[in-house]
C-alpha cells in the first residue's frame, strides 16, 4: 500500500467535555465514510459492512482513561476501478486532548504506476474537523491563506510561526510580484486554493505588499522570498539554516506544473512522516487481547473433558507462536527498510553538505535534494541588490 496522505490534528477542547468532542468527530468521519453508499444513516457504532468492492469498518477500543473510534473505508478509485483506496480515520480521546488522524493509502501493485489525485470529499472532512478548532502543535489550522501585513505582522510571522520550535507542519509562503501589490504569478497557483487543499498538512501565508517583502528580507536575508517567489519552510526552521534546506521557487523559474508540484511535495512529506494518534496501537492491541480472551473462554467452555480443553489450549498456543513468527518476519523486513532509509538519508546529507560547500565557493548555484538547480546571486551581488527584489 502506498500512503498518499497523512494528516493529524488535535481538537482544541482543553480537557472540557472531551467525550462529546470525540463523539462529534467520530460522527463526522462516519457520515463522510457512508456518503452515497446506501440507506445506512445510523449513528456511529461498531460494525463491518460490505457491498460489492466497498467496505466500511468501525472499531471501538477503550481503557480506563482513553477511547478510540476508528473508521475505515475501502473503495475502488472513482476513475480507475483497478485501483483501490483505503482511508483510516482515528479519533482518540486522551486525558488532555482529542486527536484525529487521517491516513489515505492506495493499493499500487506496480511502483511505476503514478498515484491518482485525492478525492475531494476527503478535503471536506478535513475542513469540517478544522471548523471544530483543530490545532497542530501550538498553532491553529486553517483552510484560508493567512496574510502577513506590516512590521508587526512580519515580526510575528518570523518569531511565532517560522521559529516556533513546536511547529510540526511546513509553511508555504507566497509573495506578490514587485510590480503590483496583491498579485501573484499564475504559475505559482492560487494561494487560496492551495490553503484549501493543504488543510491540516501545511500553513499557507501570503505577503501581498512589496514593502513587507523588504522587511522579511532584512529579517531573514537569504532565507527570505520576494517578487513572486514561493518558499517552503520546513519545521525546525532556524535562522542559521542553509538556504537550500527550505526550497525556494523563483518567479522566473515557475511554470504551469510548478503549483501542483509544490503541493504534491508537501503532501508526500506529510504522508511519509504520518503516525496515528499516540496510543492508537496500544488500544487496538488491548481490544484484540480482550476479544481473544473471550474467544478462548468460549472455546474451553464448549469442551466436555479436560483432555479436550488441553488439546484446544495447545492448538491456540501453536497458533499464537505462528503469529509471533509472522510478526517477527515483518519486523525484520521493517528493520531492513529503516536501515536502507537511514543510509539514504545519510547519503543525501553528505550530498547536501558537499553542495553547500560548492555554493559557498561559487556563490552561483544551489541544488535541492531532488536535484533541481536554481540560480542565486553571489554574496557580493547580494550585498548591492535592492532589498525585497524591488
Amino acid at each position: 500500500m502506498f500512503r498518499a496522505l497523512g494528516a493529524r490534528v488535535a481538537l482544541d477542547w482543553k480537557g472540557i467535555d472531551g467525550a462529546r468532542t470525540a463523539d462529534g468527530a467520530a460522527q463526522l468521519a462516519w457520515r463522510w465514510a457512508l456518503d452515497g453508499l446506501g440507506p445506512i444513516d445510523e449513528a456511529w457504532h461498531e460494525m463491518d459492512w460490505s457491498e460489492g468492492s466497498v467496505n466500511v469498518r468501525a472499531i471501538h477500543a477503550s481503557d480506563a482513561s482513553r477511547e478510540l473510534y476508528r473508521t475505515m473505508l475501502h473503495r475502488p478509485d472513482q476513475f480507475d476501478p483497478s485501483l483501490s483506496w483505503r482511508t483510516t480515520v482515528d479519533v482518540l480521546r486522551g486525558i488532555d486532548a482529542v486527536e484525529a488522524g487521517i491516513s489515505v493509502e492506495q493499493d499500487i501493485r506496480h511502483h511505476r504506476i503514478p498515484p491518482s489525485p485525492l478525492q475531494p470529499p476527503l478535503v471536506r472532512l478535513l475542513h469540517e474537523l478544522v471548523d471544530r478548532g483543530a490545532r497542530v502543535g501550538n498553532q491553529r489550522v486553517s483552510f484560508v491563506a493567512q496574510a502577513v501585513v506590516g512590521p508587526g505582522g512580519v515580526e510575528s510571522f518570523v518569531n511565532e510561526v517560522l521559529l516556533d520550535r513546536e511547529r510540526r507542519l511546513p509553511v508555504l509562503l507566497f509573495t506578490n510580484v514587485k510590480e503590483q501589490d496583491g498579485v501573484y504569478p499564475e504559475d505559482a497557483g492560487d494561494p487560496s486554493l492551495a490553503a484549501r487543499e493543504l488543510c491540516g498538512q501545511a500553513h499557507v501565508y501570503v505577503l501581498s505588499r512589496t514593502e513587507d517583502t523588504h522587511r522579511l528580507t532584512r529579517r531573514l536575508g537569504m532565507l527570505s522570498a520576494y517578487d513572486g517567489a514561493v518558499r517552503i519552510y520546513w519545521p525546525r526552521f532556524h535562522l542559521s539554516d542553509p538556504p537550500p534546506r527550505h526550497p525556494l521557487h523563483l518567479r522566473q523559474r515557475l511554470n504551469r506544473s510548478s503549483g501542483p508540484a509544490i503541493i504534491r511535495r508537501i503532501i508526500e512529506a506529510g504522508a511519509r512522516s504520518y503516525r496515528p494518534p499516540d496510543g492508537t496501537g496500544s488500544l487496538l492491541a488491548f481490544r484484540w487481547r480482550e476479544r481473544e480472551r473471550r474467544r478462548v473462554d468460549e472455546l474451553l467452555a464448549g469442551q466436555d473433558s479436560t483432555s479436550a480443553q488441553v488439546a484446544a489450549l495447545r492448538g491456540e498456543l501453536f497458533r499464537a507462536i505462528d503469529e509471533n513468527v509472522r510478526l517477527e518476519d515483518e519486523l525484520d523486513a521493517l528493520r531492513d527498510q529503516l536501515q536502507h532509509a537511514l543510509q539514504r538519508a545519510e547519503d543525501l546529507e553528505l550530498r547536501l553538505n558537499a553542495l553547500h560547500d560548492r555554493q559557498r565557493e561559487s556563490g552561483e548555484t544551489t541544488v535541492d535534494l531532488q536535484g533541481g538547480a536554481s540560480q542565486l546571486p553571489s554574496p557580493a551581488a547580494a550585498e548591492h541588490a535592492p532589498l525585497g527584489g524591488a
